[in-house]
């Protein structure tokens, strides 16, 4: 059974413990010691995981010294990916990391850097992206069953009130005393979805770069951060991926996304994690996951299985990270920061906790999966239009002289 080196057992940790339960349970995986920084939080789940022979260590370097450990699992804050991930693979130790791989790109060509000096191989937890169906998807387009991706689009709204805010000392934030942070919904929560577009989008033939990013980032909370945007991926071949999330709605809007291609098109919805292809001829046929609820602990199975021999390489690697970060840099680019829109909401009630809504937004990510465009271009009389930032020999973040001064600002 492979062993888990596990840094920390509360907030989104707890997840990752949960779902290394049910692996352990099916002989796959188990957690073979934690780090904790106050184990007094944590008595009775540390005494659990004790009863099942887990070691428990004050910080990295003490579990980095346990030579019965296979793999070192980082479910950490963002600014901690990246320094985590390369000190465990230098100390000779493949790695899964939650997502995002890392905040900027210098942070993620370390990362790369560590695995060409280690040998070794970090992987990045995009849970959608191991999803049989996404799987079956990028298996059809990479056959070219459907011809090339002229363009794609994806919608999520999710309300996100006070607390979710308050859960972490880095939700919402620009920086952390870690670093870079760049917390919102294209960086986080909706990251997932963002991935999917890119992944589906590069498994093409020519496997088309990104060519530039356009974007606008906007905040309706009092945060630093955003926490709604829409973002135009222009590739090196002329397809053009779009991404629109907030989390300053009302009602949610599950995820959705739309492939346009030469002969055909998909439509895909997360909450039946269920995609609808319809070929040029007309004909259609339906592409379902089973087990939707499976996708979370997916990418901790693998990445074991990847260890014990039985695959290859992680199914989500750097490669397949680096897209998402170089995006979500290049939209802070072209957007210059974060322009407030806090004139243009209002305060609700939502599980007993204020909400802040900004007024049309439901209908305007609606409108913006329906006809393409960033919000500007759909005339939003409180939208500021941005220029593309080119993806050719970026880095490292920031960049740009009006986003150096929005940053320091």
């Amino acid at each position: 059974m492979i062993r888990y080196g596990l840094v920390g057992v509360g907030g989104y940790a707890s997840v990752w413990v949960r779902w290394l339960e049910a692996l352990r349970q099916r002989g796959v995986a188990c957690i073979g010691a934690v780090v904790v920084r106050r184990p007094e939080r944590y008595g009775e789940e540390l005494a659990r995981l004790a009863a099942q022979g887990c070691a428990v260590y004050p910080a990295l370097d003490a579990l980095l010294a346990d030579e019965g450990i296979d793999i070192i699992g980082l479910p950490t804050g963002i600014a901690t990916h990246a320094p985590l991930a390369g000190q465990a693979l230098d100390a000779g130790y493949p790695v899964l990391v939650e997502k995002p791989l890392a905040a900027t790109v210098q942070e993620a060509w370390a990362v790369q850097e560590a695995e060409a000096r280690s040998g070794r191989w970090c992987a990045v937890a995009y849970q959608w992206l191991h999803s049989p169906t996404i799987q079956a998807l990028a298996g059809l387009l990479a056959r070219g069953e459907l011809g090339r991706v002229r363009e794609a689009r994806c919608v999520i709204g999710w309300p996100r009130g006070a607390g979710y805010y308050r859960r972490n000392a880095w939700a919402g934030q620009l920086k952390s005393p870690q670093g870079w942070v760049l917390d919102g919904p294209a960086t986080n929560a909706t990251a997932h979805y963002l991935t999917n577009l890119l992944y589906l989008a590069g498994v093409q033939p020519q496997r088309p770069a990104i060519a530039a990013v356009r974007a606008e980032l906007y905040r309706a909370n009092a945060i630093p951060s955003y926490d709604t945007s829409c973002i135009e991926i222009q590739l090196s071949d002329g397809a053009r991926l779009y991404h629109y999330a907030s989390h300053a709605v009302q009602e949610s809007i599950e995820p959705q996304m739309q492939i346009q291609c030469e002969r055909g098109a998909i439509w895909w919805e997360a909450a039946t994690d269920t995609a609808t292809v319809t070929l040029a001829d007309g004909s259609r046929r339906t592409i379902a996951n089973p087990d939707p609820a499976s996708n979370q602990g997916r990418p901790l199975e693998q990445a074991a299985r990847v260890v014990a021999g039985v695959e290859a390489q992680p199914l989500c690697g750097v490669g397949e990270a680096l897209p998402h970060v170089l995006t979500v840099n290049l939209a802070f680019e072209s957007s210059g920061g974060v322009r407030g829109i806090e004139a243009r909401t209002r305060q609700v009630e939502a599980d007993g906790e204020p909400l802040v809504v900004a007024d049309g937004m439901d209908a305007l990510l609606r409108r913006g999966m329906a006809e393409g465009g960033l919000f500007s271009d759909l005339g939003a009389t409180w939208a500021r239009a941005t220029a593309p930032c080119s993806a050719g020999g970026y880095g490292p973040f920031p960049q740009s002289d009006a986003l150096r001064h929005f940053l320091a600002g």
